[in-house]
């Protein structure tokens, strides 16, 4: 009698912590159809089991999400996958819900699955939070940015307006045709740090025109070939046979004469610049390295930051080099890809930029 009531008292058990868990639980058979629902998810859902018991789970989540969500739901009836997602909610008063899911399989015996579980909590108050630090952190950020474009304006212009001034009181047209040349000099300086940060905030999308990445590769190698002509910095290429990937030509144009720039520069008068092409299973990689002094490990933590610089603090830091490695990093994001850092002081550098293979990130 005994061994009876142990399997009801369990039952009984399992449906109390069912009914009385804090977090939604719908559970559903190997079709998607809800047989399940407990008081907390008419809380989160806003509708009660007499209404979903019979539906598809799928419905849990918005339309314009349903097409990612719907592959976890897939996975776990189809395969007995366990996954995590989060997805946002416009409940029965209008207001939108942050939400996290765990579906997970449910298994009559180790080898019999008879459906599957989705255990869904409200994180409305985290996500609003994160995004609030995460609006500060951009605002203090703008404000770090808009600081050193200040200086480096400041820099550029007082410099030219106290050449002008010397140039008009002395009167001599040698001097005044030399003070020209730097103000030109000054104002293109100037110029191009306007257009890093127009790429910077747009993602240099202004011509959007589409090439195969193994060609945007070949074009840039070409000119810095020629770049190097002359100096003591060597070249290393190894281009391997890699899929056919379109890409934004400019995109991709200023991210790897960004990245390449950077190297030549880290390297000052000598070394070896090297350049390779791989791919993964998923990935198109592209590595960029140099010889030069390396990276400590907090100039690592801020390299992509906007006009962080590693450079000295006179005329080559008014450049607006500072934006380079931030126009490349931003350019990526936008293109679905990435770019990674690896450093040793004394023995260079090596950027690895990795593209999807399934198809880059267009510009909306």
């Amino acid at each position: 009698m005994a061994t009876e009531e142990q399997p009801c008292a369990r039952a009984c058990y399992h449906e109390m912590v069912f009914h009385d868990a804090g977090m939604a639980m719908v559970a559903a058979d190997l079709q998607g159809t809800i047989t399940a629902w407990n008081p907390a998810a008419d809380h989160i859902f806003g509708a009660s089991a007499r209404e979903m018991i019979g539906t598809d789970w799928s419905q849990l989540i918005p339309l314009d999400e349903r097409e990612t969500s719907a592959r976890f739901l897939f996975e776990c009836l189809e395969y007995g996958k366990a996954s995590e997602f989060e997805f946002a909610l416009v409940n029965s008063y209008r207001q939108k819900r942050y939400l996290a899911a765990l579906v997970t399989p449910i298994f009559k015996t180790q080898e019999q699955q008879i459906g599957g579980l989705a255990c869904v909590r409200d994180i409305t108050n985290r996500t609003i939070l994160q995004q609030r630090l995460a609006q500060k952190s951009k605002m203090a950020a703008l404000g770090e940015m808009a600081g050193a474009l200040s200086h480096h304006f400041n820099n550029i212009l007082g410099g030219v307006v106290t050449s002008v001034d010397f140039a008009l009181a002395s009167g001599e047209p040698l001097i005044q045709q030399r003070v020209m040349e730097k103000t030109a000099a000054a104002l293109t300086r100037a110029t191009g740090l306007v257009e890093s940060l127009l790429a910077f905030a747009q993602g240099d999308f202004r011509d959007a025109t589409l090439a195969e990445l193994g060609e945007v590769l070949i074009e840039v190698i070409e000119q810095i070939e020629s770049k190097l002509r002359g100096t003591h910095i060597g070249l290393e290429v190894d281009l391997k046979l890699i899929p056919v990937v379109e890409v934004p030509r400019s995109a991709l144009h200023t991210v790897l004469e960004n990245l390449i720039d950077n190297a030549v520069e880290a390297m000052s008068s000598s070394g070896m610049l090297t350049i390779r092409a791989d791919y993964t299973d998923r990935h198109a990689r592209i590595q960029i390295g140099d010889t030069g002094c390396g990276l400590d490990e907090q100039t690592l933590t801020r390299i992509f930051e906007p006009f962080y610089s590693t450079k000295g603090s006179g005329d080559e830091r008014i450049s607006g080099r500072g934006l380079g490695l931030a126009v490349a990093h931003g350019i990526l994001k936008v293109l679905n890809g990435s770019v990674h850092v690896t450093s040793a002081i004394g023995e260079g550098t090596v950027f690895e930029i990795r593209l999807p293979l399934s198809g880059v990130g267009q510009p909306s």
